[in-house]
């Protein structure tokens, strides 16, 4: 049984939004109806991944053992988050040749450092010995800020590039059992690295993706927003509390940010 492993680093973010652990939600339903979909033998690990940053030990746990990693990061300051970072510089020193990886990261607006959060995170994962990869030659990352929408509110073409990178990362996965698999996969599936010649119209966006996003946006005091995310799963959806953790106060104090708070 190979394993694909979802990382992620939530709340993190002076917005309390949790918006990359919503993002690696999404993901993650789309990476396990992939693998159902292409009939592989694999299971979707989800861990939250912060707490680690304390025990050496605890990252290599986390980074040795899965055939895939996928790493979902906040931005902070136009890159990188320092606790990431902490992260994987524990990692130094194992040998995770053949090892697949990719990253995606949540971030202000468009042109607030998410693309230097995952190219920051696809060398560390390449320095591991990993083979890196993401969706065609997109970097992904969401900006939930800068747009005329409120604060934090996912986009159904948001939810739809979190779809291809798990479809890529699927067919990646199947790969290593037959090369065949993988072709079958990306012609299933029909993804295409010159997606931009053939974008989905608003109307097909909506239709395919309009239910998930709107279970993304729900807010986080809703009492039941996240019970549906863990029947789905198979595990406790609760957005993670960071206020047990030894280096919290270390962490960004949420403020205000719109409609969908901690």
């Amino acid at each position: 049984m190979m394993i694909l492993r979802i990382l992620y680093f939530s709340p993190s973010t002076a917005t309390g939004r949790h918006d990359s652990y919503r993002a690696a939600l999404a993901f993650a339903w789309h990476a396990r109806a992939a693998v159902r979909e292409c009939g592989l033998k694999a299971t979707v690990d989800f861990q939250w991944a912060l707490p680690a940053i304390s025990s050496k030990k605890q990252v290599h746990s986390l980074l040795s053992g899965a055939d895939l990693l996928v790493i979902a990061s906040p931005t902070y300051a136009q890159g990188s988050p320092w606790f990431l970072r902490r992260f994987l510089e524990l990692g130094a020193g194992l040998q995770l040749w053949g090892r697949l990886g990719t990253a995606f990261a949540s971030a202000g607006g468009t042109h607030t450092g998410g693309d230097v959060t995952v190219a920051d995170t696809l060398r560390s994962l390449m320095g591991l010995g990993m083979s890196t990869f993401t969706f065609a030659q997109k970097f992904v990352v969401f900006g939930v800020q800068q747009k005329f929408l409120a604060d934090g509110v996912f986009e159904p073409v948001d939810v739809w590039f979190l779809q291809q990178l798990a479809r890529t990362a699927v067919a990646h996965l199947a790969g290593r059992i037959d090369i065949a698999q993988t072709d079958a996969c990306v012609q299933r599936w029909a993804l295409n690295t010159s997606y931009y010649q053939t974008f989905p119209t608003y109307d097909r966006l909506e239709a395919e993706q309009g239910e998930l996003t709107r279970r993304l946006n729900q807010p986080l005091d809703e009492p039941n927003a996240y019970g549906w995310w863990s029947s789905q799963l198979d595990r406790d959806c609760t957005p993670p509390d960071a206020r047990r953790l030894p280096f919290f106060d270390l962490l960004p104090i949420p403020g205000a940010a719109g409609p969908i708070l901690e």
